[in-house]
């Protein structure tokens, strides 16, 4: 922790004093005249002297105002002679006085502090004149905000200097409050302030800066006397610093509050609580433990203490976000703030305890601390020594909690930092007068490493996890659950887990947001959930009708998807070790142990999530849909200890509801991040190299107009992870961020902010491809974006069909671009194609979408693609449509001299050995293209990509070959909905993705697949306004493997993440207008 040792605050009473003109002239031989003189003087106040600069809510100027002030003279036997009792000028007050004063600030230099570098840059200077004077030697005194003295309880004290310095000031801690913006303070009741004069000039070591008082002659005309006059109290503020913190690792501030402070203080001599042995006399209380704590700046809303701790609390702290007060932009560059002059501030009286022990908490530098332990506890910490034995010191105390998510060292809980205040940061405890002490907390490490004493308690035994963690939205990803088990000194049996929570639906979702909650149950059906304990075998589990809330439990129970015993094996050294568990789980994903010491287990546990569809036809997925909500799960973990013989000493849990449960913590939740689409691809044309600003960005509601950027809960990185690496360079973005081995790391609490730049371009006929994988969340997340220059046809398999990169416009031209979605086509019919400016939604936006909300086109005309005509919905008519579930097949869509030479309409068997491949797989997301370089915030513009609008972006599903990094998309339109149906309860021609339904999915009996209805598939609920396309199959074919038994066309289920054939009932009896995209045969 660094510090600058303290700033003085003191003020300077400048007394000039002119004589009359029937005094002496000059007085050159310094002989002292008879009588009186008249005196013109200045008082100036001292600025406060940094204290402990170290690189609230009350005001940090709170008390710098001259509200009144009383000059005493006294003669060389310290008695008093005189007293001048001066207000300012122009005050209201009523009160009897010896004269005015006129006040202005003064701009103050380092000269002017004590000696050392100024805290103030201005402080207040009062001008007066002062009648009859007496010529003589006298010890002048100024004491500011203290009423006139001779009328106050203080009178016979201040009949002797001795008496005056000795006066004792009582701390006034109810008028020591903020205003509720705390912006300003009411505390003006602890302003006063004492100072001597004397003939020195203003210089760093003259005036009464670390001086004695001493005699004044006043024997001539044009004398100038100089008083600075200090505060009786000083103050604290204090700034924060993460950035030497391990990754994975944050602190929370919730308050900090100056502790032990001086109820009492002398007015004008050194304020030395508790030691009676050098005559201290005021009051103190028996023990040091007892001194009054004074005030506290909380850093939470509200009176009650925080228990929530995650990324929207208000001051979080992480390598990413490491400083605290945030720091203020000012003509571009980021300044630190919390020690200016109106920082917020803890004030408190002078505490004057002279030199002591260490404050280090390793002062012999042996690796350990000198004095560990907690209050309270003198058995258990037979060391521990409070307050670095200085039982009246006046000391700092910051309460946080922390978190580390880091596997060398998890662990959470509440944790305190105390400092003793002093001039110094080793052996002074003196808290001086009139200073401003500048504390900055340095955190280090895992958060309980700092030059700042620390409090906190582990568990012993006990099991310390991550709360929460996270895993990615993507099915069929696994990260590793770290934790800590600390046995007592027992030797580690087994880990056991159990899934004791598992939702399908969203978590903490909005009281206004749409959903079938009633089958969103706690601690129910956990089979319909995300999270598995073992790795997912099964992409796709199968399963047949009825559809009902059970349909996914006999798998689940089955495979022991929520269950797992993890044996500890014998562990002699302090090396990683990997096991798989029991005979015949090889397969569920091994786990990971390291020992440290006799007592300590490290451990990571594999988790999961499940399968791309769990039972189609009931919509479950391992994928998130969600683009707004997490999803959450409950393990419950047990730890077995064993006795030297082997035999079970204590089974400890994370279960905090049963016995011998780990104490002060919880099971750990795991929460399924929310759906990541922007961006997720970039597509440059071939001879376009211009860059591209990746921002994450995720909406904050389903409903949500805006995308918002989001910290990374853990350090994140940007990568390469397949396809051409030397097309494109990834570089750091605007964050904390760098740049190593072709790598971009961020760190802990970050926004996920890198930037990519093309390496020229490619041939007309070439296409350059890389996935970019970003690993987020403590790297437990990942999200990829797939980066494509060029748009020729280009296959995804080698050998097999190569796919042109545009959707068709009309019968003989595509779109001038991949994230054009092009017109939607009636089966047969490509001379009339509904030109995409047709497909918009009515609105600024379409959210808060309900049934009512779709419109059908009616007698609304239509434009034609290519063409200047018009036709209405009911005038453009499907040519040769299938028209039998079961019969007709392979009856072509168009023959292929009606499209562009070399080309063909896209088959079920093209689609379908994209299915098959093992290595294609679906993203879905946002596409940015030729005119964009950076994320977009506004949902219109960042799907709403047109012919018209090319800076915008469009979502769609992403094909891609993870071996190669070779990728296709598939425009869903600028309205989410690629699909006019016949056949739908608005009209025929409406624009919409559903294909069967136009309300909410019923409850309650609807067929025989579905006896229960939605509770069978709640995820349906709101299919009818959920996104999507469909595209046209060259052909009318019979599928069963994939498919239903008939197909016209694929459907790209944009919610579901689905990717599978649909029938010809589903397009409206072929009826319905879809998207065509085309190939070629090489």
């Amino acid at each position: 922790m660094k510090r600058n040792i303290l700033y003085s605050l003191t003020g300077m009473l400048i007394f000039v004093l002119a004589a009359c003109t029937d005094d002496w002239f000059n007085n050159r031989y310094e002989q002292m005249p008879e009588g009186e003189t008249d005196v013109n003087a200045t008082v100036e106040f001292l600025p406060l002297r940094p204290a402990l600069d170290v690189k609230t809510r009350t005001a940090g100027d709170a008390i710098k105002d001259i509200n009144n002030l009383c000059v005493l003279l006294y003669d060389k036997e310290g008695t008093l002679t005189k007293v001048y009792y001066l207000l300012p000028d122009g005050s209201s007050s009523t009160e009897g006085n010896d004269g005015s004063f006129k006040v202005k600030d003064e701009d103050r230099t380092n000269n002017d502090a004590e000696g050392g570098p100024t805290a103030e840059s201005r402080t207040q200077q009062a001008s007066f004149r002062l009648s009859g004077v007496p010529y003589g030697n006298h010890y002048i005194y100024a004491v500011a905000n203290m009423g006139n003295l001779m009328k106050t309880s203080h009178y016979p004290a201040i009949r002797t200097r001795e008496g005056l310095k000795s006066i004792g000031l009582a701390w006034q801690a109810e008028n020591w409050v903020s205003t509720e913006d705390g912006a300003k303070s009411k505390a003006i009741a602890n302003n006063q302030m004492f100072g001597h004069f004397t003939t020195l000039p203003d210089a760093p070591t003259g005036a009464n800066r670390n001086t004695e008082d001493a005699l004044v002659a006043i024997n001539k005309k044009g004398m100038t006397l100089h008083a600075w006059i200090r505060r009786a109290a000083s103050k604290v503020t204090v700034a924060y610093d993460a950035s030497a913190l391990k990754e994975g690792v944050f602190i929370y501030l919730k308050s900090v509050q100056i502790k032990d402070i001086p109820t009492h203080c002398y007015l004008g001599k050194d304020n030395k609580v508790g030691a009676e042995d050098e005559g201290y006399d005021l009051p103190f209380p028996a023990k040091g433990e007892d001194m009054p704590d004074g005030e506290v700046i909380k850093y939470y809303e509200g009176d009650t203490e925080p228990t929530v701790f995650d990324a929207s609390y208000p001051v979080r702290l992480s390598t990413g976000k490491s400083y605290y007060p945030w720091p203020v932009e000012e003509n571009g560059v980021l300044h630190k703030k919390g020690h200016e002059e109106t920082a917020d501030a803890l004030f408190f009286f002078e505490n004057m305890q002279g030199k002591g022990p260490s404050k280090l908490q390793d002062a012999d530098g042996n690796g350990e601390l000198d004095h560990p332990g907690l209050p309270g506890d003198n058995i258990l910490y037979p060391d521990y020594l409070p307050k670095d034995d200085v039982p009246y010191g006046t000391y700092i105390e910051v309460d946080a909690y922390y978190v580390s998510v880091n596997p060398e060292k998890v662990g959470s809980g509440n944790i305190k930092y105390r400092f003793m205040l002093g001039k110094d940061v080793k052996t002074d405890y003196n808290a001086e007068r009139n200073h401003h002490y500048k504390l900055t907390l340095k955190f280090k490490n895992f958060a309980n490493d700092a030059d700042w004493h620390i409090e906190y308690q582990e568990p012993e035994p006990g099991i310390e996890v991550p709360n929460p963690y996270y895993i990615s939205y993507l099915y069929n990803h696994s990260m590793m659950l770290p934790l800590k088990v600390r046995t007592g000194g027992r030797k580690l049996g087994k880990i056991e887990a159990r899934i004791v929570d598992n939702r399908w639906g969203p978590y903490n979702a909005l009281k206004t947001f749409d959903y079938y909650d009633k089958m969103d149950i706690a601690n129910a059906n956990p089979w319909n959930g995300f999270l598995s304990l073992r790795a997912t075998k099964d992409l796709v589990i199968t399963g047949t009708a009825p559809y009902i809330e059970t349909s996914n439990q006999s798998y689940y129970e089955e495979h022991k998807r929520g269950e797992r015993t993890y044996p500890i094996g014998d562990i002699t050294d302090e090396e990683e070790h990997s096991f798989f568990g029991e005979a015949g789980e090889e397969k569920d994903g091994e786990y990971k142990v390291r020992k440290e010491g006799d007592s300590i287990y490290h451990m990571l546990l594999p988790m999961y999530t499940r399968a791309k569809q769990l039972i189609k036809a009931t919509a479950y997925t391992g994928n998130n849909p969600y683009v707004a909500y997490q999803r959450r799960s409950e393990v419950e973990i047990k730890a077995t200890l064993l006795n030297p013989d082997g035999t079970v000493w204590k089974t400890i849990s994370t279960n905090s509801s049963v016995t011998n449960s780990a104490k002060g913590n919880e099971n750990p939740v795991i929460y399924q991040v929310r759906r990541i689409v922007n961006p997720k691809g970039i597509w440059r044309s071939h001879d376009n190299d211009a860059g591209f600003d990746v921002l994450l960005k995720r909406l904050p509601q389903e409903n949500g107009t805006k995308f918002e950027v989001f910290a990374s809960e853990g350090p994140w990185k940007a990568y390469v992870v397949c396809g051409d690496k030397s097309f494109i360079n990834l570089g750091v973005g605007k964050e904390h961020s760098e740049v190593s081995n072709d790598t971009v790391y961020g760190k802990t609490g970050s926004n996920i902010d890198f930037r990519i730049d093309f390496n020229g371009g490619c041939g007309e006929n070439e296409n350059r491809y890389a996935i970019i994988r970003v690993e987020y969340h403590n790297y437990t997340c990942y999200h990829l974006i797939f980066v494509r220059q060029g748009d020729a046809p280009d296959a995804l398999i080698d050998g097999g069909t190569e796919w042109h990169a545009r959707n068709m416009k009309t019968k003989d031209t595509e779109t001038a671009s991949p994230l054009e979605e092009g017109s939607l086509f009636k089966w047969g019919n490509m001379t009339e194609p509904i030109d995409a400016v047709n497909n918009k939604t009515p609105g600024p936006y379409w959210i808060n979408v309900t049934p009512e909300s779709f419109q059908g086109p009616g007698t609304q005309k239509l434009t034609i693609a290519g063409t200047s005509g018009e036709k209405a919905w009911g005038e453009i008519k499907p040519v040769n449509a299938p028209s039998d579930d079961k019969s007709g097949f392979d009856a072509a869509f168009v023959d292929s001299s009606q499209l562009p030479s070399n080309t063909r309409i896209a088959s079920y068997d093209d689609f379908k050995a994209l299915y098959d491949h093992i290595d294609i797989k679906q993203g879905y997301g946002i596409l940015y293209g030729d005119g964009s370089t950076s994320t977009e915030d506004d949902i219109n513009d960042a799907y709403g990509y047109d012919y018209n609008h090319t800076k915008r972006g469009m979502r769609g599903c992403f094909v891609y070959n993870q071996q190669t990094g070779k990728s296709l998309f598939f425009p869903i339109g600028a309205s989410g909905y690629g699909h006019r149906k016949e056949k739908d309860a608005k009209g025929a021609g409406t624009l919409r993705y559903a294909a069967t339904r136009a309300e909410r999915f019923p409850s309650g009996w609807l067929s025989e697949s579905y006896p229960v209805g939605v509770a069978g598939a709640p995820l349906f609920y709101d299919v009818y306004m959920r996104p999507g396309a469909i595209y046209w199959l060259s052909h009318y074919v019979k599928a069963e493997k994939p498919g239903d038994g008939n197909a016209t066309g694929w459907d790209f289920n944009y919610f579901t993440f689905d990717f599978y054939p649909i029938t010809r009932s589903s397009t409206g009896g072929a009826q319905d207008a879809c998207f065509v995209r085309c190939v070629e045969d090489k």
